[in-house]
């Protein structure tokens, strides 16, 4: 975890006798996420320079199935005489998408030409700047890059059939459902729950809260807010992932909380935007109605929900809301709800939220025109480029967010090329 907690922490790889084994890490999201990888950064450990790795070349892939693709590689060159970090997990990085923090040794290796879109990525190294060392150290790396948005919810067809009905059904449907069943993309992958703690939790309608993390920490502690004189006022909480993930809601779930149930939630509303700036917009809302005869979930940060798509942890109390006929694609999501089960209550407290639903993956990278001109140069230019460069800068696609790193400590980070690593 130390390569991306974003601290001067180090991460320790053993490679006693792999010294000719290329060593490094595999870096995936929570979820699947379209990112474009524009450079690489890594940072200096505290121990001597000959542990640091010498070179690095960068993959990339579209989800855990695909084949890895190369995205570039070079030397690492670091800054400041290579002067060694100071190891520490209280001491933060702040860099940029342009740079990296000037304040710490860095090194890095820029992919100017590179606009493929991946989701997952694999740094590897070659090798330590000593080739006798048995140990690779470093303290962090950052991918800077662009976040990309979700695709687009394709609109609905409007055009008529091409082969209409002439003639009324003889057997009509005679009673169609309120709530048909959308059809789902391909490609997506079905989860119990599309908002974890990675992302952000904000609170609304509460004159204070406590513990806005325990909404989705996956336990059965609870989360509290005070809702004095704010009766007739709604509250809930906006829950937005830590990048724009492009996903769809199908139900949403919320587990009791430990105190009596008139402080639990009597319905709930559900809504998405596709980023930050758009606005809400509405997905659906239902009653709350609580599974084993509202019997009350015993409060701890040690007993843990095991739930998928399909159900609700059956061993603990909750309440589920499906959206069936929803397939529209969204980032962000605002659960609301209206008011407590006893309405003079003061209190609104529960002891998590799911929304189960899908991820998508990320948008094709688009390939390349094979088209000739419609207006192809006749004669040679006058002035043609004397020296153009190996590395063109491609043009990055527009709705994308440039960020110091496409990578964080919310996915996962597997070693490779060691036989022990530590953090």
């Amino acid at each position: 975890w130390a390569s991306v907690d974003g601290s001067l922490e180090k991460f320790h790889c053993d490679r006693t006798d792999l010294q000719d084994v290329p060593a490094g890490q595999v870096f995936s999201p929570p979820y699947v996420q379209a990112t474009i990888a524009k450079k690489v950064r890594v940072y200096a450990g505290d121990a001597n320079a000959n542990v640091s790795p010498i070179d690095v070349t960068l993959e990339g892939r579209v989800n855990p199935e695909a084949p890895w693709e190369s995205i570039g590689s070079g030397d690492l060159e670091f800054n400041n005489n290579f002067e060694r970090n100071v190891r520490s997990t209280a001491v933060f990085i702040e860099s940029t998408y342009e740079s990296g923090d000037v304040n710490y040794t860095y090194a890095e290796v820029d992919f100017p030409s590179n606009n493929a879109v991946y989701s997952d990525y694999k740094v590897t190294f070659s090798a330590t700047r000593k080739y006798e060392e048995t140990r690779l150290q470093f303290a962090e790396v950052e991918i800077p890059g662009m976040l990309l948005p979700p695709p687009p919810t394709p609109p609905p067809s409007l055009s008529p059939s091409v082969s209409p009905s002439k003639v009324p059904s003889a057997s009509p449907t005679l009673n169609p459902t309120d709530s048909p069943t959308a059809e789902l993309p391909e490609g997506g992958i079905l989860v119990n729950s599309i908002i974890d703690s990675a992302g952000s939790y904000l609170p609304f309608g509460c004159n204070t809260w406590s513990r806005e993390w325990a909404s989705v920490d996956g336990s059965l502690e609870k989360f509290h807010c005070d809702r004095t004189d704010l009766q007739d006022v709604p509250a809930g909480q906006v829950f937005s992932p830590p990048y724009v993930q492009a996903t769809i809601a199908k139900k949403v779930r919320v587990y009791a909380g430990g105190p009596n149930a008139n402080v639990s939630p009597i319905d709930v509303t559900l809504e998405g935007r596709v980023n930050p700036e758009a606005p809400w917009e509405s997905i659906g809302s239902g009653d709350l109605e609580f599974n084993n005869n509202f019997e009350r979930n015993v409060r701890s940060t040690a007993v843990f929900i095991e739930s998928t798509y399909e159900s609700g942890d059956v061993n603990y109390t909750y309440a589920e809301v499906d959206f069936p006929s929803n397939n529209a694609v969204y980032s962000d999501y605002k659960v609301t709800f209206s008011a407590t089960r006893k309405y003079e209550e003061t209190r609104l407290q529960f002891a998590e939220v799911e929304i189960p639903g899908m991820l998508l993956p990320p948008p094709p990278t688009p390939p390349p025109s094979l088209s000739p001109s419609v207006s192809p140069s006749k004669v040679p230019s006058a002035s043609p480029t004397l020296n153009p460069t190996d590395s063109p800068t491609a043009e990055l696609p527009e709705g994308g967010i440039l960020v110091n790193s496409i990578i964080d400590s919310a996915g996962s980070y597997l070693p490779f090329g060691c036989n022990t690593w530590s953090r």
